[in-house]
């Protein structure tokens, strides 16, 4: 992975690296200089392994989480890049038919033999370029007489045997060259992939179909799969290899296209391991040679590159950012961890002061103790890392295997950057909490008693105020003036404390000031979009929102929770009186939490964070599967046939009828029509010209206008209604509309570079935009008016949708075609697809069922979902780890009073009963906190008018009581060991316990 964040993954481990270096620099000053504090703070680490266990455990969930998102997008990157090599090899561009010099796609269209000539002399002199090599390249509908397997799309490449030296060559299945040339008329070689389809062996024949002309041919040779033979994608995706090739000759005769190409391979020098930005230099010199040419450059081994660098960088972004949550639950129990320390230790933390020791010895101690926890969490976090990483790889690669194979991979970079954040993590939070817990009173420590407090007005409370008032006017002001959503919700997210600190100051009491401060936090940023835009207006986030939504979101549950714990006292002790004789362990429970109100808040955050983001992932999980596979998907469509490229077939509806299906299962057979280049020129036109894009641009026929089950987001001006647009593109062959990509970017579907400007998402209407679109032939343009948005909630319709013949220029020759067929509601899909593409596999048509499809696209979304559920569920490991930690502090902390109460009556089974009911009441506080919170704000995003992907929500109750029970019941058996400890501590050795 090259970069993170916009920063490159050197410049990022350096600077971790340096950091963790002055870390390690303050430690052995301190093992140096003060060996006696040193030594002290160490020897804490082994006097309770189990409690030391738990502590590494907790802590090292910072170096396991990055270490495993890093390795995640190197597994990715590293993935994408070598199937890019490996099937693209010595084929660096390629050469298409383009107006401009470069070409968004591989176009596939023909041009004459003779432009290879004019090619040759305009790339000539550039010494990067190695060879050229002529090629005409299409898919065929193929079948094995013999063994009666057939596959309705295999490629079928027509090369220059003389040239391809460059490229490498064809290599059989043991390394060894093929030469085409060896070969007579109607001897061609295959690929493994098409071996394996067809169960053909060297010497077999099969028969191949071009529009419905067959063709027999005899394997000359099986060859590796390689982009010189052919590979493109399955209609469900998943890569094809299935291909042969022949000499250029032949292969133009079978494909009825003699003397013409419709493409050239690039080759440069250097071999097939290319840098990008080297690639992309060739490709904008040629494309500069290449213009006026009719001909263009199409780079897809740097396209392929780009892709893998976007993949892994976003995937790394997206799991880092959600690791936060863990990673934020993991800074809150090292400050839980260090309270406790100090709380136990306190006593002796005075006797050290009473004999002298300074307080910043004390410091350094603390700080030696931590380090000692941090560096072996931090190796413990990345050997979990790298077992994390192979975990992932192996689900992706079940999720993607089928497109590309994952090969899981964690480079030295990452996983020196995930040891070195980790580690630098614990450390500075470590330092801040041995700074805090380091004041003390000396005789109240010696004593063991509490501080004597007394509350006056500090100054500083004014100062810290004052700052979080101008940090909080700074940022509200900042994402006012450029429409981020991240600085405005987080600068009067903090306002609120600045002036919650002022009126503290003045007077106010503490509980009501701050419990204003938390009542605001959880409703600011739990109101609906709708009513949140009214009132503040609009603002752009990403997936950073999500972060700071769930840390404002669970400060402020914290703090409304915290500061009301007497009023939830009442309560449970009103629900304990249920149970007579629990009574006094119902009361102790509950009370004690409430008096170490600090140590209580923490651990209701750490649990809230957690259930937050795992109930709002869940949620939208659910929600999305819901959407997608709903009865609108579909668009009153059920199966769905695409033919080969320049191949239609004109008799495909009487193929359906002669197919073994119930005929009455049919209702209506509808065709779209697609530009064979896939991907159209278009321009916004008007008053200002709009950028240069392309988009994919389908011409229905009647059929498939009247029968699709439209529904549309937004309208154009003047049409109130779904069926006025279809009408309206029934008479007016000039209007066009669009799925929703182009308005809102394209999260889903196929790729696209057509945005339109200026668009707003308000409301539910637009003025209707109008569109150049290049014509087939690049020199003459047709204009199209977009009328209206397809809703996402239509997953199966992706692009732009006009009726001819005005689109009949841009389409141009040989065109792709695509059926869709509508059935009964009782009828099997499924048959359907495999019985009418047994009766057309000879035309080379793909026919599937378009539910089987969704449902296919699903697994793979709700898998990598569900990754990230088991990603995020990581960090229950620091709730469970802080359960274990608080149980084992709280009973070594209150050994007297434990001994106390054993001495004025308490059974054993009460003081049990008393611990365990204490973890429950803290541990389900913050999971009702974290589950309401998740479920509210899911609701809002998915409801929300301005999202692209609009659903009906309900919550996944089933998956959440089970992620609910699942924690409770883990907390309480971490709880119950410590709790048993506690009940069988004897009265006596409890009361003289020091």
């Amino acid at each position: 992975m090259k970069e993170l964040f916009g920063i490159p993954m050197s410049t990022f481990a350096t600077i971790l690296v340096v950091m963790l270096a002055i870390c390690l620099l303050i430690v052995a000053y301190i093992a140096l200089r003060k060996p006696i504090v040193f030594k002290m703070g160490l020897r804490s680490i082994p006097r309770r392994p189990a409690q030391t266990i738990l502590i590494v455990i907790g802590l090292m969930l910072s170096t396991l989480i990055v270490a495993s998102a890093l390795g995640v997008g190197d597994t990715l990157d590293t993935s994408v890049r070598g199937f890019a090599f490996d099937q693209l090899g010595e084929i660096d561009q390629i050469i298409v038919t383009s107006d401009r010099g470069e070409a968004d796609t591989f176009t596939g269209n023909y041009f004459p033999e003779a432009k290879f000539a004019d090619v040759e002399t305009r790339l000539s002199g550039m010494s990067d370029i190695d060879g050229l090599l002529p090629t005409i390249y299409s898919s065929v509908a193929t079948i094995n007489d013999k063994t009666q397997l057939a596959n309705s799309q295999v490629f079928i490449t027509g090369l220059d045997p003389s040239r391809l030296g460059p490229f490498g060559g064809i290599k059989s299945t043991d390394g060894k060259q093929i030469d085409l040339n060896a070969f007579p008329q109607g001897t061609v070689v295959v690929s493994e992939a098409l071996s394996e389809d067809l169960g053909l062996k060297v010497g077999d024949t099969f028969t191949a179909y071009v529009s419905g002309r067959s063709t027999d041919l005899t394997v000359g040779a099986i060859a590796r799969n390689s982009a010189l033979l052919g590979f493109g994608n399955n209609p469900d995706g998943t890569t094809n290899s299935s291909a042969f090739a022949m000499a250029l000759p032949q292969a133009q005769a079978m494909l009825g296209h003699p003397g013409e190409l419709n493409s050239i391979f690039v080759t440069m020098t250097g071999g097939v391991d290319q840098p990008k930005d080297r690639i992309k230099a060739v490709n904008a010199q040629a494309a500069s040679r290449l213009s006026g040419s009719g001909l263009g450059i199409y780079q897809g081994k740097a396209d392929f590159l780009d892709a893998a660098e976007g993949i892994s960088t976003g995937f790394t972004s997206i799991f880092i950012v959600l690791g936060l949550f863990s990673i934020a639950a993991g800074i809150l129990l090292i400050v839980l961890i260090f309270t406790m320390l100090a709380a136990e230790r306190r006593p002796e933390m005075g006797m050290a002061r009473a004999v002298g020791q300074r307080r910043l010895q004390l410091i350094q101690q603390f700080i030696a103790e931590g380090s000692g926890y941090a560096l072996a969490a931090g190796v413990v976090g990345a050997a979990m890392g790298i077992a994390a990483t192979f975990l992932m790889g192996a689900v992706l690669n079940s999720l993607l295997g089928d497109a590309f194979p994952i090969h899981a991979r964690i480079t030295s970079t990452s996983l020196i950057s995930a040891y070195a954040l980790g580690v630098v993590i614990t450390f500075v939070t470590v330092v801040a909490a041995s700074w805090k817990v380091s004041r003390l009173n000396i005789v109240a420590a010696v004593r063991d008693i509490p501080d004597i407090t007394v509350s006056k007005r500090r100054k500083r409370t004014l100062v810290w105020g004052g700052l979080l008032i101008l940090a909080g006017v700074a940022l509200t002001l900042g994402g006012t003036s450029s429409g981020k959503a991240f600085p405005f919700y987080a600068g009067i997210s903090l306002l609120p404390f600045g002036i919650a600190m002022f009126a503290q100051f003045f007077g106010v009491p503490g509980r009501l000031a701050f419990s204003l401060v938390g009542l605001w936090l959880v409703v600011v940023w739990l109101l609906p979009d709708s009513v949140f835009e009214k009132v503040f207006g609009k603002y752009d986030g990403g997936i950073e929102m999500f972060f700071l939504s769930g840390i404002f979101l669970v400060i402020g549950s914290t703090i409304l929770i915290v500061q009301n714990t007497t009023t939830l006292l009442r309560g449970v002790t009103a629900l304990g009186g249920l149970f007579k004789s629990k009574l006094a362990a119902v009361k102790l429970a509950v009370a004690y939490p409430g008096q170490a109100r600090g140590r209580t808040g923490m651990a209701i955050a750490m649990f809230s964070l957690i259930i937050f983001s795992l109930v709002m992932i869940a949620t939208i999980s659910e929600n999305l599967t819901a959407a997608f596979l709903n009865k609108d998907a579909l668009a009153g469509w059920n199966v769905q046939a695409d033919t080969n490229a320049g191949q239609p077939v004109p008799d495909f509806q009487n193929k359906v009828a002669q197919a073994p299906i119930d005929q009455s299962e049919i209702k209506a057979i509808g065709k779209l029509t697609r530009s064979n280049s896939g991907m159209v020129p278009m321009q916004e036109t008007g008053p200002t010209t709009g950028p240069q894009g392309s988009f994919t641009l389908f011409e229905m026929d009647p059929t498939f206008l009247d029968t699709t089950k439209w529904k549309f987001s937004y309208r154009a001006n003047g049409y109130d209604s779904d069926q006025a647009i279809v009408d309206a593109m029934k008479s007016d062959s000039t209007l066009v509309v669009v799925d929703e990509s182009a308005v809102f970017g394209n999260d889903f579907g196929p790729p696209s570079t057509l945005e339109l400007p200026g668009f707003k998402r308000d409301g539910k209407s637009f003025a209707p935009v109008q569109i150049a679109l290049t014509n087939a032939d690049g020199t003459t343009k047709t204009n199209v008016t977009v009328i209206g948005i397809i809703d996402s909630s239509v997953s199966t319709l992706f692009g732009m949708y006009g009726s001819g013949p005005t689109l009949d220029p841009v389409i141009g020759p040989s065109p792709t075609e695509r059926y869709f067929i509508q059935t009964t509601d009782s009828a099997d899909t499924v048959a359907i697809a495999r019985a009418i593409e047994g009766a057309v596999i000879k035309d080379g048509v793909r026919v599937t069922s378009i539910q089987k499809a969704l449902e296919d696209a699903q697994r793979i979304s709700s898998g990598f979902l569900y990754m990230i559920q088991g990603f995020m569920g990581l960090g229950l490991i620091v709730g469970l780890a802080a359960v274990g930690v608080i149980a084992f502090r709280s009973v070594v902390e209150r050994r007297q009073q434990i001994g106390m109460l054993r001495a004025i009556g308490f059974q054993k089974q009460m003081v049990s009963f008393a611990f365990l009911l204490e973890t429950a009441y803290v541990v389900v506080l913050g999971i009702i906190a974290g589950t309401v919170m998740g479920l509210i704000l899911a609701r809002n995003l998915l409801t929300s008018d301005n999202e692209n992907v609009k659903v009906q929500f309900h919550a996944p109750y089933p998956l959440i009581a089970i992620i609910l029970f699942g924690t409770v019941l883990v907390a309480l058996l971490m709880a119950y060991v410590p709790s048993r400890q506690a009940s069988n501590i004897a009265p006596a050795d409890a009361l003289r316990y020091e």
